[in-house]
């Protein structure tokens, strides 16, 4: 009834406008709104039309698919390139991590000595910290009061360094692939912040549209000549 209503009084005022200056009485509309289906009297418009859940559901799965939604190309290209180039870099870093790693247990096997690794990271960080097995299996001892557990007790395993500058390039090489990691997990998070911003400025947009609208407003030319209806239309 209340749309109704306002027609009819947006109807009868054309009629006035038309009887007092019949010289030029006309309806303009300010800027040009292309859209296949549009209703005046809705306080919604264009894109707020569609499932804003939808649309953040979409850039939790992959952002820029939620803008692409609402007809936000440009912002949809920026999330998604941010997300490729994420995961590019957290691949690659990743990759650079392992790399350094193994440079770092090939290097320790030619200047140290070492045959036949001991499975498992707390090796290799003895290798970094100790000249040789034997005073690591030293301290360990002394440590447990004479408990072999966790000892190198195969020759095959036991390290020994030349001198510490071999030890400080082998901790050196190890230190790179940590950081390599860490680059690596800086892209991990930038995925998830992607998406969570994505979401967030749809969730902007979406509160955005809702206080926009159409509203009309009458316009008269200087020599009041003529008058007309100004459709403005805010998104």
């Amino acid at each position: 009834m209340r749309g109704a209503t306002v027609a009819i009084l947006f109807a009868a005022v054309i009629f006035i406008a038309s009887a007092l200056f019949p010289a030029a009485a006309q309806l303009a509309v300010e800027d040009e709104i292309v859209t296949g289906d549009v209703n005046l009297f809705d306080v919604k418009a264009g894109g707020n039309q569609r499932s804003i859940a939808l649309a953040m559901g979409l850039s939790v799965v992959l952002p820029g698919m939620g803008h692409y939604y609402v007809d936000k190309p440009v912002s949809a290209w920026t999330y998604l390139s941010i997300d490729l180039a994420s995961i590019f870099g957290s691949i690659v870093f990743f990759g650079l991590a392992n790399q350094r790693e193994s440079d770092a247990r090939s290097y320790a096997a030619m200047y140290a000595g070492i045959e036949k690794p001991v499975p498992g990271e707390a090796y290799w960080r003895h290798v970094g910290v100790y000249m040789d097995a034997a005073e690591y299996n030293d301290i360990i001892e002394l440590s447990r009061n004479n408990v072999v557990a966790g000892q190198v007790l195969d020759p095959l395993s036991w390290w020994r360094w030349g001198d510490e500058s071999q030890q400080d390039k082998y901790n050196d090489i190890r230190q790179k692939a940590r950081n390599m990691r860490v680059v690596s997990s800086f892209f991990v998070g930038a995925l998830v912040a992607n998406r969570i911003i994505s979401a967030v400025d749809l969730r902007v947009f979406h509160r955005k549209g809702l206080s926009s609208g159409v509203r009309f407003e009458p316009a008269f030319a200087p020599d009041m000549s003529s008058a007309s209806m100004l459709l403005r239309a805010e998104f």
